[in-house]
């Protein structure tokens, strides 16, 4: 095989820059200081960060922002295990990531050894793939295969060990990055969209539940179109806010968290349920469906997670804008319950406008909430840690 003058390290920036990268966050380390060193060369802009912690979660928030795989970088044992908690929020938050660590050179990881970890192992629970390069020749391979694992529906986290004399090794002369190629949606299967549709044509009070999955794959203005064709009222997931504007007269708002919370009073009283872009890892189906007495229509670009509170009656795999746009076309029927007639969605605004009006002394969170969004344009974003002050901006930020 001939060489080049080329280290792996060069060749793996090179990969990066092909996969459009534009951001790493990371810190360098003795074991990964060649790859910080050709990222310096290259058009990719190293962020360094105070700890890897924060780099992962960065290149989280950087993947749910774009829809492209947030990179992040570390060195070796603990370095590289700081990354673990970004990393597997960014998976279980369906953002694609993109981990790099060091790892022990492959002339030691056969042995005890310093900060050597089987990094592998340890990332695999917490991501949809986890490898090691083992050979300069498979650089350009992993790396594309990395990306490609990412960004695929579902998106999620992966990551990628170097070992340290991997890195530094010369890499094959003829070695050039992998043309990118992008996996395109089927179209929806025109049989699942006449059952679909003929469930629809005998419901009398259907209700639309839109998930992460519609955000992430653009599905916003379908969604819209289906809801006010229709007059079906739309509920959203956490992940899911924004897909339709809370102000929108079909928004009924964000699903509530306890199973008598008022956002799900149209559930209750639904006979069928269409899931649009909603991945179970969201909240429980248990929530929106508790008897298990609903017909379910599942659109998304993947097929249903099995779950005893989420039977499904028809299940839309392929492209979601087309797959509303088609089932939209197919029905005949308009239901006429406008959302602003739903209880819920007359107590939710009674909320906010009493929580803007409320004095009181601690201040309430209703309040907190308001003033929040005073303050805020509407493109603007806030940021909400978990816990309760993420279920009440999730209910009352319009």
């Amino acid at each position: 095989m001939l060489i080049s003058d080329k280290t792996v390290a060069q060749l793996l920036v090179e990969c990066l820059e092909n996969e459009g990268v534009e951001y790493v966050f990371g810190l360098p380390g003795e074991e990964n200081i060649r790859i910080v060193d050709a990222l310096s060369g290259s058009s990719i802009r190293f962020i360094l960060v105070r700890s890897e912690q924060g780099a992962a979660f960065m290149a989280e928030i950087y993947g749910r922002l774009t829809g492209k795989a947030g990179v992040c970088a570390a060195t070796l044992g603990p370095g590289a295990i700081n990354l673990l908690l970004g990393v597997a929020d960014g998976h279980l938050n369906s953002a694609p990531l993109v981990a790099i660590s060091a790892q022990a050179g492959v002339n030691r990881l056969h042995k005890e050894s310093h900060q050597s970890l089987d990094l592998v192992s340890i990332f695999k629970p917490a991501t949809k793939w986890a490898d090691m390069l083992l050979t300069p020749a498979s650089t350009t391979e992993l790396i594309r295969k990395a990306f490609k694992q990412a960004q695929s529906e579902r998106p999620g986290a992966v990551y990628l060990a170097i070992p340290e004399d991997i890195e530094a090794a010369l890499a094959p002369a003829n070695a050039r990055p992998l043309e990118v190629n992008v996996v395109h949606d089927d179209a929806p299967s025109p049989s699942q969209v006449a059952r679909a549709s003929a469930l629809l044509e005998s419901a009398h009070n259907p209700v639309i539940l839109a998930g992460h999955g519609a955000v992430r794959n653009q599905a916003s203005e379908a969604l819209v179109r289906f809801a006010e064709k229709l007059r079906i009222p739309v509920a959203t997931t956490f992940m899911g806010k924004g897909v339709i504007s809370d102000e929108h007269p079909n928004s009924l708002g964000v699903v509530g968290f306890m199973v008598r919370d008022y956002q799900n009073y149209a559930f209750e009283h639904s006979d069928v349920i269409i899931t649009v872009g909603y991945d179970l890892l969201e909240f429980s189906p248990l929530r929106i469906n508790p008897k298990a007495d609903k017909q379910i229509i599942h659109i998304h670009r993947i097929p249903a997670e099995v779950d005893a509170h989420y039977p499904i009656a028809v299940g839309i795999e392929g492209h979601i804008p087309s797959a509303l746009d088609a089932l939209a076309a197919a029905v005949s029927r308009r239901y006429g319950i406008p959302a602003q007639d739903f209880a819920a969605r007359r107590l939710r605004e009674n909320e906010i406008e009493k929580g803007k009006r409320n004095d009181s002394f601690p201040v309430k969170p209703q309040r907190i909430v308001a003033d929040i969004r005073a303050a805020m344009e509407a493109e603007d974003i806030v940021l909400a840690d978990t816990g309760a002050v993420k279920m009440w901006m999730a209910r009352l930020y319009p």
